[in-house]
């Protein structure tokens, strides 16, 4: 019984020194893991956010892309009888500007109508910086066409800048010019541009989308 008595005296505890740096070596091992896993959650929740993002612009572009396309000359006696013309919406609140405009013989499905969808709509771009890319649009059979406001479809919260591309064909050496603002003639009047470009901003990630537009030959569009 002695020799069992002296064995247990013999060993000593830890001490309240060991004891501390056991739990913050346990408490540091433990907040690296929680910091690991939560930034490997960050970085794929991010992966898939940029995922949705690219495929949000491939979408929009693709959706105005055929809008051009679809669009026609024939489907009013407008003077703006071009597949893509600059039009001026009366009773909005623009104060007189002219949007880069289309029309469709057909709705498309991405527009909410109040009631049955109507042919011969006019739709039109309304860039606001803080807000993103609109569709305005509006159907030239309504009663109220000339004097209601259109109504306002947001495209996209992520389009920061458009972009307009022009090029002289019949000049020496053509170059593409991009500008901010579309081009003005004497006039006044805004010039078309041979294309478009949006750009799409999202948590510092940027993509630009270039759209060609056609022209007035039925559609067809320049490359």
């Amino acid at each position: 019984m002695g020799g069992v008595r002296r064995d247990l005296e013999g060993k000593s505890g830890f001490t309240l020194l060991e004891v501390l740096l056991a739990v913050a070596l346990g408490a540091a091992i433990v907040v690296v893991a929680t910091s690991f896993i939560f930034s490997m959650g960050e970085l794929w929740g991010v992966g898939i956010n940029e995922r949705l993002f690219k495929k949000h612009t491939r979408g929009v572009s693709r959706f105005l892309e055929q809008s051009f396309q679809y669009a026609g000359s024939s489907y009013s006696d407008a003077p703006e009888s071009r597949p893509v013309f600059w039009f001026d919406w009366e009773g909005d609140a623009s104060k007189g500007d002219r949007f880069l405009s289309f029309e469709l013989e057909k709705g498309p499905g991405a527009l909410v109508w109040p009631s049955d969808p109507l042919p011969h709509v006019v739709c039109s771009l309304d860039f606001d910086p803080d807000e993103g890319l609109f569709l305005l649009w509006r159907s030239r059979l309504e009663e109220d066409f000339d004097k209601d406001p259109p109504r306002r479809t947001l495209i996209s919260p992520f389009v920061t800048e458009i972009l307009y591309h022009y090029i002289d064909y019949e000049a020496e050496n053509p170059q593409w010019e991009i500008t901010r603002e579309p081009n003005r003639e004497a006039d006044r009047s805004y010039t078309d541009p041979q294309r478009i470009e949006l750009v799409f901003n999202y948590k510092g990630v940027n993509i630009a989308r270039q759209l060609t537009l056609p022209d007035g030959l039925g559609g067809v569009p320049l490359f």
